[in-house]
Parts: structure tokens; sequence; C-alpha cells
């Protein structure tokens, strides 16, 4: 059979479908490293941090139970009621407000998931990829398909790293329209609870609140964050991209991922949805990921923002 050339244009398109393959493989072994954040040290930090509240959580209750008994020798049945009746109701307010946010925001989010609007994400190392001693193994491999790619260049590609846009035109696709991991990108019509929404705070048609901390989140509706966003990164998920694309080679036996310090703010006017806004940190504190028989941890950590704004209905 006579050998075909190829043009140099037919080259040098077989090398980028070479390399786009090559570091697509790279991106999704590594990303497992990076796709919640630190090490088990963080987890040893937050078990620390943990049990220093609750001791300093007794201490308090001890010294509020002591006023009170204090309090109960000196004042009358009726004044301690009355103070007791005066709690009750500051909180019951407070559970108001923040039912009604939640219906509020809910409702909003709900219409235009349906609409146009702009979206905008951001999301920045706070730690470097590191693997170990396989980071330079691994990066001298990557610098064979590309000489300007590393292992924070080919993870951040497939966890979003960088900052990224799209404007999703009303009915249209909005996960087609943002591309690569669109569906958890796109805008979610949100199922949040009065309870999730702490330190929440009402100016005019703005509401900011922080959520408590996610671990191991699912796109379930089961944490504050998963009813808010599919912004989240799952083992499944992972797992099933890997097979899809090296089969059984690599295997991802666990995936324990800490989300904090999410902040979020929506305003709303006349019931529709102005801008919403959401950020958090990500950290690792477990990762299983078997290459053959070799078991690969690693370290790293990502701030990411993301904004929905300019809607059309």
């Amino acid at each position: 059979m006579a050998k075909i050339d190829l043009t140099p244009e037919e080259l040098a398109e077989k090398k980028v479908r070479r390399s786009n393959g090559w570091t697509r493989f790279w991106a999704i072994v590594l990303a497992l490293v990076l796709v919640a954040g630190v090490t088990v040290v963080a987890t040893n930090q937050a078990k620390t941090a943990n049990e220093e509240a609750a001791s300093e959580a007794a201490s308090r209750l001890a010294e509020q139970n002591a006023v009170a008994v204090n309090s109960n020798s000196t004042q009358s049945w009726d004044e301690g009621s009355s103070t007791s009746s005066s709690g009750n109701d500051t909180a019951a307010v407070a559970t108001d407000a923040a039912a009604d946010a939640a219906k509020a925001i809910n409702e909003a989010t709900a219409a235009a998931a349906n609409a146009g609007y702009n979206w905008k994400r951001t999301s920045a190392y706070t730690q470097d990829v590191d693997v170990g001693s396989a980071t330079s193994a691994l990066n001298s491999v990557i610098h064979t398909v590309d000489s300007n790619a590393d292992v924070n260049s080919v993870v951040g590609g497939f966890i979003g790293i960088g900052e990224k846009d799209a404007t999703i035109a009303k009915g249209s696709d909005a996960a087609e329209a943002i591309g690569y991991h669109g569906d958890s990108y796109k805008l979610k019509a949100t199922t949040l609870q009065a309870s999730d929404l702490q330190n929440l705070k009402v100016d005019g048609d703005t509401y900011t609140f922080t959520l408590a901390d996610a671990n191991t989140p699912k796109k379930d509706g089961s944490t504050p964050l998963s009813r808010l966003t599919d912004d989240i990164v799952i083992q499944e998920e992972v797992a099933q991209e890997i097979q899809d694309q090296v089969g059984s080679a690599i295997t991802v036996s666990s995936l324990v991922g800490v989300y904090s310090n999410i902040n979020v703010k929506a305003v709303i006017t006349d019931g529709k949805l102005v801008e919403m806004t959401y950020s958090y940190d990500a950290t690792v504190s477990e990762l299983g990921l078997k290459v053959a028989v070799l078991t690969v941890k690693g370290t790293g950590a990502m701030h990411t923002e993301a904004t929905y704004s300019n809607f059309v209905y």
C-alpha cells in the first residue's frame, strides 16, 4: 500500500488533536488532586477548631446558667417570664425574616432560570497543585505535549481556573451556551430554607447571607450549598468522566471535599432577580485515586466567585 503523505496543515491538525487528547487526559487525572482543596491537615485544624468552639460554648452555657440562677434568686417569676417572652419574640421575628427571604429568592431564581442573562465565573488557586514527588515527573510528561503547560494549567482547565463568561439568550439552553460543565454553572432555581440563611441582612432589594460549610456535598439538595448551586465537584461525576476517557485504568475510591466561606448576595426588585453572586473556598481532606497499583495523593486549594446579571425576562 502506497504511503499517504500529509500536508503541513494536516500534520499540524493531527498534532493538535493528539495534544488536546493528552492534555485532557492529564487534566482529568490531576484534577482529582485539587477538586476540593487542601490536605488532611485542614481537617485536623478544623477538628481542633470545632473542639475549641465546643469548649467555649460549654463555658458560655455554664456562665449563662449561673447568671440565670442568680437572677432567679433576685427577681420575681413574672419578671423572668417577661424577659423570656421578649427573647422568644426577637427569635420569631428573625425566623420570619429568613423565611420571607428564602421564599423571595427561590421564586425569583425559578423565574430567572429561564430568562436571558450574563454569566461570569472567576476561580484562582490559593495553593498550587502539589502531588509530592510525582509533580516534577508529571510536569515533564505534560511538557512533551505542551511546553507552556504544567500541572496547574491542565488541572485548571478541568475545574475552571481562570475567568470565564457567557451570554445566555432568553429561552436558550444555558448549559450549552456556557459550554464545558455548563450544567454545573448555569443558574439554578434555588430551594433555600429559612435555616440556611445565616448572618442574613436585608437592605432594600439586596439580600446578603452566608451558608454553612459543606462537607462532600451532593447535587441532591441535601445541603444549603446544593440548594443554592450545582457548582460542586462530586466523586461520581469525576469517576464517570475518567472512565469515559480512559476506561478502568484509573479508579476513584474516595473524594471528600470541604466548601467553606460561602457568601451569597441576591438583588431582587419587584419579585425579579436583578443579580446574584456567590463565592466559596474549596479544600480537600481525603482523596483516593488508584492508577494500577499506585495510589496518588495531592494538595491544593482554590477560591471561586460567580455572578449572574443583566437579566432579560
